[in-house]
């Protein structure tokens, strides 16, 4: 676990990306509420971040519970959250649980055994 320093002078410990599991993925998108007949939102985005970040801190030094909801996630102040989210280790954590799907090109969506997505547009 390694110690980051936030704006606030607040601090945070992060688990390790590496040690991350399926379980940890599947608590990340708990944190996303969405279901069959809900549309997607700009905060959707948000949310998954939140849910990366919540399964990555060990420990922190806010007098607040550890984030096993997004609740106290939504109490730190602006500038701790935006650097939270460019952490090294939660942009790696967040590639890991959440990898891009490939986008197909024009001629591999023609492709009926393309393996690739066809993209929008």
């Amino acid at each position: 676990m390694s110690r980051y320093g936030l704006p606030s002078g607040n601090w945070v410990e992060l688990r390790d990306p590496a040690e991350l599991r399926r379980g940890d993925k599947k608590r990340a998108l708990k944190m996303v509420p969405i279901s069959e007949d809900a549309d997607l939102s700009l905060a959707t985005q948000l949310e998954m971040s939140d849910g990366v970040i919540a399964v990555m801190i060990s420990s922190w030094s806010y007098g607040l519970p550890l984030p096993a909801t997004a609740e106290s996630l939504g109490l730190l102040p602006m500038e701790d959250g935006n650097a939270l989210e460019e952490l090294e280790p939660i942009q790696a954590a967040h590639k890991l649980l959440f990898p891009e799907q490939p986008v197909a090109t024009p001629a591999q969506a023609a492709d009926p055994a393309s393996p690739t997505e066809p993209s929008a547009g």
